[in-house]
């Protein structure tokens, strides 16, 4: 439960870290945007959460639960935040990434 809790930590940091850098890049300076510095930031704050979860597990394991929790997050982001769009292949894009989830976790 411990690594779970870890990994949406590590996830929500980067979720915010996107939706902070998705800011900064619509700016007409955006490297020098209070945006970019916040979103710089929350991604370097994963790095602590990400070591603890290498000290118990599989780092393919995690990534593929982390990159498919961090997908669906940021597609719900741009689509509820930033009026994007989601098309036919991108939803099959988001299934199969739910689906090496399922493959990860059913491993045992």
């Amino acid at each position: 439960m411990r690594s779970y809790l870890i990994l949406a930590g590590v996830v929500a940091f980067t979720v915010f870290g996107d939706y902070a850098l998705k800011h900064a890049s619509m700016k007409s300076a955006p490297l020098s945007s209070y945006w970019f510095i916040g979103g710089v930031l929350l991604y370097a704050s994963t790095a602590y959460g990400w070591m603890l979860l290498m000290q118990n597990h599989n780092l393919a394991q995690i990534a593929v639960i982390y990159s498919s929790t961090t997908i669906l997050a940021l597609t719900g982001v741009g689509y509820a935040f930033f009026g994007e769009s989601i098309s036919l292949r991108q939803a099959l894009g988001i299934s199969a990434a739910l689906i090496s989830v399922f493959l990860m976790e059913s491993d045992g």
